[in-house]
């Protein structure tokens, strides 16, 4: 009978016990889901047109790629990284020497950047030719 008494005791701990970490791992993942920050469109609107200004006011960007001439699709966004937006869109380069009207000498890239949401500055920032099977620009910072 002691043996029977002990297993039920045995039974009733090792089911609390599991209710227990079974709350603290339930805890932890909400805590961890929450970590990463909700960026809105009107945020990333914003680190957009940060991103755009620094290129068109890039002159290593102007000789290499041309001139900025329009975003074309913003292709996602998102907080990889505490305090972090990252955006990814596509945009149309015009070549020097090309006048604008004509559709030769318009490159679209792809770019890829990332910007402090505190300050506003630009942490890195890739252009991808012809979608990424060109070559790609790398700006400094």
């Amino acid at each position: 009978k002691k043996d029977h008494l002990r297993s039920a005791t045995d039974n009733r701990t090792m089911r609390t016990l599991f209710l227990s970490l079974l709350v603290l791992v339930c805890a932890n993942l909400m805590r961890t889901s929450d970590a990463f920050a909700q960026i809105t469109q009107a945020a990333a609107t914003k680190a957009v047109n940060i991103v755009t200004k620094k290129l068109k006011a890039d002159r290593s960007c102007k000789t290499e790629l041309g001139k900025l001439v329009k975003v074309n699709a913003v292709l996602g966004y998102g907080s990889p990284k505490d305090n972090v937006i990252a955006v990814r869109f596509e945009c149309s380069f015009n070549k020097p020497g090309v006048k604008s009207g004509q559709d030769r000498g318009i490159m679209r890239g792809q770019v890829k950047a990332s910007v402090a949401e505190d300050t506003g500055k630009v942490v890195s920032c890739s252009v991808f030719r012809d979608l990424g099977w060109g070559r790609t620009w790398d700006m400094k910072i």
